[in-house]
């Protein structure tokens, strides 16, 4: 893993865990109209609207953060994410939410330090060390919040991480 792969890792774990403020001190109809706001904003990035116009230098840095894969489509991961965390809070509450929340950001970024690594054993696309590492990361990130359940947590999204799916990950592990 290069210098910048980790660097936009940690921006994107630090970006992720910063929805734990509004989830936490938010009314419900003010997280859900700072979520339409991010969401709409969010969907005009993967869109690229004001690309070569006034948006340009957001632009930029929008794709300086941005892995590859995605450049096709700047802040697509960034979507899903806002939207998995988004209808979590709406749909299950904050308490839900803020599991979505640590749970991804740190498992997610966790498994990919580990697995891009020390990646041996291959399950699917993933790898079986990444996994270990979603799961031991979570857990101990949850625990002082969720205690017991903390475990039961960090398992499942362990398994949505590692199993195959047509929807993305950062959608359903929140």
């Amino acid at each position: 893993m290069t210098a910048l792969e980790f660097r936009r890792k940690v921006f994107h774990l630090f970006a992720l865990l910063l929805w734990l403020l509004p989830v936490k001190y938010l009314s419900f109809w003010q997280f859900v109209i700072l979520f339409l706001i991010v969401v709409f904003l969010n969907f005009l990035t993967v869109l690229q609207f004001g690309k070569d116009g006034f948006l340009r230098r957001y632009y930029a840095i929008v794709f300086t953060l941005e892995r590859e894969k995605n450049l096709s489509k700047p802040s697509v991961q960034a979507l899903w994410a806002n939207l998995g965390i988004g209808l979590s809070y709406i749909l299950f509450g904050p308490e839900s939410a803020m599991a979505g929340i640590i749970t991804l950001a740190i498992g997610d970024a966790f498994a990919s330090l580990v697995g891009q690594s020390f990646a041996r054993i291959r399950i699917f696309s993933k790898s079986l060390e990444g996994s270990a590492a979603f799961f031991i990361s979570s857990s101990l990130a949850l625990y002082p919040i969720f205690e017991s359940a903390s475990f039961l947590l960090a398992f499942i999204g362990a398994i949505i991480e590692l199993l195959p799916s047509s929807l993305d990950d950062n959608l359903s592990i929140p």
